[in-house]
């Protein structure tokens, strides 16, 4: 394995991830799996609050000036109404961190709402939080940005199926460093790191699309005239979060895309939404880039306000479909 496992940031970013995932199983398997809802109407769950708690301060433990840019913050919690959320929060993140009072985990939250530097984290507690309520797929995502590129990454999905070299289980976990490659071993436990590769394919007819399950993040007729004009035979795979990334790194599928909102041709992606699973599929030897074919922007800060859209493929057909999703758009 070319990755340095004894690396203090490698080492840090598994610590959160694992936390994370097993502080999210306690959740989902306990009575307090529902949704808040957020000011933009996006929904929340305690256990994104716990774990970026746990995050914010497995930083303080490890990097005490570390940035952490993260999608969560405290307010509701530190409100009259979200005061028995709050506690509830705190029951999850002292199994961790016993001594934690409530002051500590809004604190703790509140790291991620630091402003952007040259170096920083970036972290989605829970990715694919309606694919969490439901019990389908979703990640735990962290990845270290330098110089407006992600660097290192290190995604955790306890219901995604690992490969045969690591035997029937599920639960993985998934590291990405920029130019060693990417690997994945039990998200569990165990240092058996087995390598990933995107698929070989490059006869488009027989490529795999992954779509989101969310019918908000995807327009249904533009996908199929989109596999029209491709001729892919396969009817897409639907999946929730980040595990579409991680699954098309590992070579179960050729094509992800995110196009512009017909009703909201303004909106960009967050930084935690797209770095960690970005970095993956390239270092396991795919492409990833907006949708003009340019990189994408990091430098920005949390939101890609340069980079609209974005295809991830295996790359041997990245050009022939950004071709046809021009085409399609117009």
């Amino acid at each position: 394995m070319k990755i340095d496992l004894r690396d203090p940031e490698i080492r840090f970013a598994i610590e959160v991830v694992r936390a994370g995932s097993e502080l999210a199983q306690r959740v989902r398997s306990g009575p307090s799996v529902r949704s808040l809802t957020k000011s933009d109407n996006s929904p929340v769950t305690l256990a994104d609050m716990g774990i970026q708690a746990v995050a914010g301060a497995l930083l303080e433990r490890h990097f005490p000036e570390g940035v952490l840019v993260a999608e969560e913050n405290a307010d509701a919690l530190r409100s009259p109404e979200g005061r028995e959320d709050l506690e509830k929060v705190g029951d999850y993140v002292k199994a961790f961190f016993p001594g934690a009072a409530p002051a500590d985990i809004c604190h703790w939250i509140d790291r991620g709402k630091t402003v952007p530097g040259r170096t920083f984290w970036t972290l989605d507690p829970i990715d694919g939080t309606r694919g969490f309520l439901r019990g389908g797929q979703y990640v735990t995502v962290m990845a270290l940005i330098r110089e407006g590129r992600p660097e290192m990454a290190v995604l955790g999905c306890p219901n995604l199926k690992v490969p045969g070299a690591l035997g029937q289980h599920s639960g993985l976990l998934v590291l990405a460093v920029r130019g060693k490659g990417c690997w994945g071993t039990l998200l569990g436990g165990g240092e058996h790191w087995v390598p990933f590769k995107v698929s070989d394919c490059q006869d488009i007819t027989r490529a795999r699309i992954l779509e989101s399950m969310e019918p908000g993040h995807k327009n249904l007729e533009k996908g199929r005239s989109v596999r029209e004009r491709l001729r892919i035979v396969a009817e897409p795979l639907s999946l929730d979060s980040q595990a579409k990334h991680v699954v098309l790194a590992m070579g179960g599928a050729e094509i992800f895309y995110r196009t512009l909102s017909k009703n909201h041709p303004e909106r960009r992606e967050k930084i935690w939404d797209v770095a960690p699973g970005a970095l993956a599929i390239e270092e396991a030897g795919g492409r990833v880039t907006d949708l003009k074919g340019k990189p994408i922007d990091y430098s920005c800060g949390a939101i890609l306000s340069n980079s609209p859209g974005f295809v991830a493929t295996n790359g041997f057909l990245h050009e022939i479909v950004l071709k046809t999703l021009s085409e399609a758009a117009a």
